[in-house]
């Protein structure tokens, strides 16, 4: 969603872009910012560290959609963040990590990011001036940043900073470039990169996200800690969440592993953003939401009962469906539009699933249309239809109300703890 007007739903998080520019002409990458939503178009911090959690995990969700995947997208990262390994699950051949203009770099932090680059990711240095404390980092850094704004009014100063870093062969990005004089400097001295209000102001993305079940969040959190993960446990627990899982789904969707493939389950997700990326991205994610609305949190619970639900029927059928595993995702996404405040097939829109799974949520003859029917017939939304899916899957009804009480209590566990 490119602004508030399009959330049918209260948008629940900002997100700011300004694009990066060839001096030559075009954009070359998009820088993400921290922003509130109904706030001012302008960075109100809470901290460097809250301000990254949120940018990495609702800022890179706004952009997913209509930013060219081969463009550059650079994040500022706190000192803190890195040190936690926030960064990981990020594809290095997209994203550019910036370090803050006011870390100090002691031995402990030049080790730290010298193994970030070392592990493939490019760095870029924000707020450049000039000052040598840096110097220690420098190796390591791909893109400087220098600050026109501070060393526009010292011409001297601002030639010999972009004359040493040209000559060290970094690649100089000019920012906060406000002026044609300020781009004409640029072009005098092969400067490649700008980026300022001479070309555009930040552009302000409001959007809706889910918000995730404080409980699952913890139990998520405690899983990813331990020594050795049990992918099925986070399966089952992502499996009561559909912010997560759906945010899980499009990031596997966008990043670099993803190949055309459809992501069929929440365990093929998982096996693919393996474990130390697993880590990243839940952390992030999960430090970052907010908690639910009555409203969120009562759509979540229902979501979580029919996945639940429509996995004890699989069972109960010997695992007949040809969905396997899959079955639990229809009932966990199966009422995202009303959760995202979108038509159904907006709310799919970035997110690859197995054909049947989606026809069905999109309201279309599908061989899994029945197990949405059977779901609406025990949870309150009576539907005529869920007596011929019971017919046709050959279930007792008296099995399928003990399945769907198992469900409740499995979701009012995993809810309230």
């Amino acid at each position: 969603m490119d602004s508030a007007e399009q959330c049918t739903v209260d948008c629940n998080y900002a997100v700011a872009r300004h694009p990066i520019y060839h001096l030559e002409g075009g954009v070359f990458g998009y820088e993400l910012l921290y922003r509130t939503v109904g706030g001012p178009n302008a960075a109100e911090l809470p901290s460097d560290a809250e301000a990254t959690l949120a940018v990495l995990a609702n800022g890179i969700e706004a952009i997913s959609r209509d930013i060219d995947p081969k463009k550059k997208i650079f994040i500022n990262f706190s000192k803190e963040i890195l040190e936690r390994g926030y960064h990981t699950f990020l594809d290095p051949e997209r994203f550019v990590i910036e370090v803050l203009e006011h870390v100090t770099c002691d031995a402990a932090f030049t080790e730290l990011v010298r193994s970030i680059r070392e592990a493939g990711f490019v760095l870029a240095l924000d707020d450049y001036v000039g000052d040598p404390s840096f110097d220690p980092i420098l190796p390591f850094v791909t893109y400087i940043k220098i600050d026109f704004l501070i060393l526009r009014d010292d011409p001297g100063r601002l030639e010999a900073v972009v004359a040493a870093c040209l000559d060290s062969g970094k690649t100089v990005l000019a920012e906060k470039v406000e002026t044609e004089s300020d781009v004409a400097f640029c072009r005098a001295r092969g400067i490649p990169l700008a980026q300022g209000y001479y070309y555009s102001r930040p552009q302000v993305i409001t959007a809706r996200a889910l918000p995730a079940n404080q409980t699952t969040k913890l139990a998520l959190l405690a899983e990813v800690s331990r020594p050795e993960i049990d992918e099925r446990k986070v399966r089952e627990i992502l499996g009561a969440d559909v912010s997560l899982a759906y945010k899980l789904l499009r990031h596997v969707n966008t990043a670099r592993f993803y190949r055309g493939q459809a992501v069929e389950s929440l365990d093929y997700a998982i096996r693919l953003l393996g474990r130390s990326a697993l880590i990243s991205w839940l952390s992030v994610n999960i430090l970052a939401s907010l908690g639910s609305t009555p409203r969120d949190r009562e759509l979540a619970f229902a979501s979580a009962v029919r996945g639940r639900f429509l996995a004890l029927i699989d069972r109960a059928r010997g695992g007949a469906c040809r969905h396997g595993q899959n079955i639990c995702l229809l009932g966990l996404l199966s009422l995202l539009d009303a959760m995202l405040g979108v038509p159904m097939d907006k709310a799919l829109a970035d997110v690859t699933i197995d054909a049947g799974i989606r026809q069905a949520l999109l309201g279309l003859p599908s061989p899994a249309a029945p197990c949405l029917a059977l779901c609406r017939g025990f949870d309150g939304s009576s539907d005529p239809r869920a007596a011929k899916a019971l017919e046709r899957f050959g279930l007792a009804p008296e099995v399928a109300s003990k399945a769907h009480f198992e469900a409740l209590a499995w979701a009012a566990e995993m809810f309230h703890g």
